[in-house]
């Protein structure tokens, strides 16, 4: 316990020197819950302090941080404003928590995309994330070695296993375990050292085996789809190869579950027999009800946070949550800053083997010289730079004028780490199609994550006019 503290204090300074150091710090709080190991440290409220260190930290840093104008911060603003005005008109005791609760998760979208600058920030980011998620599986792992009869990890009505407090259920923890393969798989793929790759298959194997334990259905169809989304986007060639590689793995991943232990074949052969299932059929009564709700209240829905008011059961789909208690607008907006994320990716994604044609058209750009960026914080730290005029493969996408703009070359790391960060933010996305999440934490992180790539997006060097 004295750890925590002092790592509570610790981390408050660093956030104000060190911002991104700070947002590592809170992530790791946030994964590992001391205060559901340690229940009296709540006195302390450690979310809040290390909340504030960063609000500090990003004013006294504010020339550090990223300077980019998103489309996003509008659009979240809005959907902010939308629950406030549904919970006057439905439940105005309940404005100051429901918003305070919602701005909270808000602000992970704004330390994400303001403070995220670097692909190495991104690569020391997950990696803390493992170190600490694979603890967690392993601490669960040794306790259930050491008392498999009584161990406050598994779930004495089914034999499943599970976490403390906030992951004390098979679903969330088993969830938590995939959260950080796509990097882990990343650094198999990158020429990284031979130690690195080691630590990663062990990793890996160990987070897959506690996966296997909890017996989500959920969370072993998405490692499935996880590993083929990885190698899809990172595959060269058009779609019709990519899809042809994708079903091909996909086919392989099938053959070896045949030599899956029973317990999980059983669960997953199962979701053939959704129809029949008990869990699945009271999901879907909570989806007919949550359209009920916008139909009683088609302009304001029931209000944030009010789903309970109107029906016993959770949603199970922070889709609909957010449709029936934010109405049509709510999702609207939420839908619409999904895209916008997607989109982030798309220089990444969208290349040519050949330059664009010569002539009129197109314009060259000031300089075709990359310059160095601080390695934290992303700013300039030298007015040395790199010729990439000579570099053959370009990229091309649309600017929002019609034109194609044309970046210079991307490293396969840099576009590996890329693919990592959109294979977690779709996995996360599936993953609350049957979750409660639609205004948690993690669900802003990754939108603000995704959104940051726009930081270390393939330097333009020249446009060709539409």
């Amino acid at each position: 316990m004295a750890f925590a503290y002092f790592f509570y204090f610790a981390s408050f300074v660093t956030s104000i020197f060190n911002p991104f150091y700070g947002l590592v710090a809170l992530i790791f709080s946030v994964l590992i819950r001391f205060q559901d190991r340690f229940p009296d440290i709540a006195a302390i409220k450690p979310f809040s302090l290390l909340f504030l260190g960063l609000i500090i930290g990003c004013i006294v840093n504010k020339d550090k941080l990223s300077q980019h104008v998103w489309k996003q911060d509008k659009l979240l603003i809005w959907m902010l404003v939308v629950s406030i005005l549904g919970l006057i008109v439905m439940e105005p005791g309940e404005i100051v928590s429901e918003t305070w609760e919602f701005v909270s998760s808000l602000a992970f979208y704004y330390f994400a995309t303001r403070i995220m600058q670097t692909t190495r920030q991104f690569a020391i980011l997950f990696a803390v994330m493992s170190c600490c998620i694979v603890f967690m599986g392993y601490e669960v792992i040794v306790d259930v070695g050491v008392n498999p009869e009584t161990s406050i990890f598994i779930d004495q009505r089914n034999g499943r296993w599970q976490g403390l407090g906030y992951y004390k259920n098979a679903n969330e923890f088993g969830q938590l375990m995939i959260t950080t393969l796509p990097f882990l798989f990343a650094a198999l793929l990158m020429r990284s050292s031979i130690i690195i790759k080691l630590i990663s298959i062990l990793f890996i194997g160990l987070l897959i085996f506690v996966v296997g334990k909890t017996g989500s259905r959920t969370v072993m169809v998405l490692l499935g789809m996880m590993v083929v989304l990885t190698f899809i986007l990172r595959g060269s060639g058009n779609i019709i190869k990519k899809g042809i590689t994708g079903g091909i793995l996909g086919m392989l991943l099938l053959f070896a579950l045949s030599f899956a232990p029973g317990p999980i074949q059983e669960r997953l052969e199962s979701i053939l027999e959704a129809g029949s299932d008990k869990s699945f059929q009271g999901r879907t009564r909570a989806w007919g009800h949550g359209f009920d709700m916008i139909s009683w209240y088609p302009v304001t829905g029931v209000g944030k946070g009010q789903w309970n008011e109107y029906h016993g059961l959770m949603p199970h789909n922070s889709y609909v949550q957010i449709m029936a208690e934010l109405g049509p607008a709510g999702i609207f907006l939420f839908l619409w800053i999904l895209r916008l994320c997607f989109i982030e990716f798309k220089p990444f994604f969208v290349e040519t083997d050949s330059d664009p044609p010569d002539g009129d058209s197109f314009s060259s750009s000031s300089s075709n010289k990359r310059v160095e960026l601080h390695p934290i914080f992303g700013t300039p730290i030298a007015s040395d730079s790199v010729d990439v005029s000579n570099e053959k493969s370009m990229y091309l996408t649309s600017d929002d004028d019609g034109s194609s703009l044309k970046y210079e070359p991307t490293d396969m790391q840099k576009k590996t780490i890329v693919i990592a960060i959109a294979v977690v933010m779709v996995g996360w996305l599936v993953y609350i199609f049957l979750g409660n999440q639609g205004y948690a934490v993690w669900t802003y992180f990754y939108i603000g994550l995704c959104s940051a790539v726009r930081n270390f997006h393939p330097k333009v060097i020249g446009r060709i006019d539409a």
